[in-house]
């Protein structure tokens, strides 16, 4: 039985003026589906939404976040983090770029609503406290609003324009906390079946199920954007099972072996196939690091082999063969015999 996904909210709520809650459930979703789309679902609105915050400060003569103002009780960069916090709505969302002006006179506590922005532009949190004027003081400031997602450091920020606007650390994401967890459908309904629960809370600029919807079409444009999809790697495999299957087919290249520049041996022979060129190769191994035993050579023959050292099949290949016919208690049909033994796993070239 076919069952198609759905998605709805079961609640929305305004925590406080710049908090909006809505809890989403996405129902009927098959075994593992939950996990991914929850994960997919929660990096997209905590990183790729955007919103709008305060980039830049300027005041005429302050080149540094460490200065000081004449009359005013907070330095520059305290100042800064205040302006951090506010939360800027735009409602023009095709103007990225705009300024905010702030002149004030002492003594005075100054606000954010103290300050002049465009028609389009509103701060949700006016009553946020950004400095204190001591006495009689004129003070001027410029803020430059920008268009961004995520958070940016301050040393990130690419200021274009004046260059006397001083960086500040912006967070643009309209998305304050996403939680999400599964819970399972009932047996009768799906077997296996899981639904999604999706927490979204967002900073009062954006309702949550807007957040949600733009958060679809980010992944869905993110998706489209791999238009052209190659696999080289995948084309050279397959040409290498080719040529490997095309190997058992075909004549091998005699393989030589030269133990002490005396003796060369070729194990691989003409038309063999992988496989038995496999078990070869696997026997030739064993074979070098047995004993003299393996090769059933007569118990005298290696009793002699032993009086000169020559105790492992390995010691008795690295010998040279015209040397063997020295060795005391060895003669010539005992040299053939060896000769014989080995060549189980080596075959002797024609020019030996």
């Amino acid at each position: 039985m076919e069952i198609n996904s759905k998605c709805k909210c079961v609640d929305l709520d305004l925590l406080n003026p710049n908090e909006f809650y809505g809890h989403f459930v996405f129902t009927a979703l098959g075994k593992s589906e939950g996990t991914t789309l929850g994960n997919v679902l929660r990096r997209t609105l905590l990183s790729n939404l955007y919103g709008f915050r305060i980039v830049g400060v300027r005041i005429a003569g302050i080149n540094s976040e460490f200065a000081s103002l004449e009359g005013v009780r907070e330095d520059l960069f305290e100042i800064m983090l205040n302006l951090k916090e506010l939360v800027i709505l735009n409602y023009n969302i095709m103007d990225p770029t705009c300024y905010g002006r702030l002149k004030a006179y002492g003594p005075a506590i100054i606000t954010a609503a103290s300050l002049e922005l465009p028609n389009n532009v509103k701060i949700l949190n006016p009553g946020n406290h950004l400095l204190t004027i001591s006495d009689k003081s004129l003070i001027e400031l410029e803020i430059k609003i920008e268009a961004g997602k995520s958070y940016v450091l301050a040393k990130d920020q690419k200021l274009e324009g004046a260059s006397d606007f001083i960086p500040i650390d912006s967070s643009f994401a309209p998305i304050s906390k996403v939680n999400w967890y599964l819970k399972s459908l009932p047996h009768y309904i799906e077997k296996n079946n899981e639904e999604l629960h999706l927490e979204i809370y967002t900073n009062g600029t954006l309702l949550p199920h807007e957040a949600l919807l733009q958060a679809r079409t980010v992944i869905g444009y993110m998706l489209s954007t791999i238009k052209g999809m190659e696999f080289p790697c995948f084309e050279s495999y397959q040409k290498r099972k080719i040529d490997k299957k095309n190997l058992t087919h075909s004549q091998i290249e005699e393989s030589n072996y030269n133990y002490n520049g005396i003796v060369k041996y070729s194990s691989i022979k003409n038309n063999m196939s992988l496989d038995d060129i496999n078990e070869t190769i696997k026997n030739t191994s064993k074979l070098e690091n047995s004993s003299l035993y393996s090769l059933g050579l007569s118990t005298r023959i290696i009793k002699a082999l032993k009086k000169v050292n020559i105790n492992f099949t390995q010691d008795l290949i690295q010998y040279p063969l015209s040397d063997l016919i020295g060795i005391p208690g060895l003669g010539i049909k005992s040299v053939e015999q060896i000769k014989k033994k080995l060549n189980h796993f080596y075959q002797l070239s024609k020019n030996e």
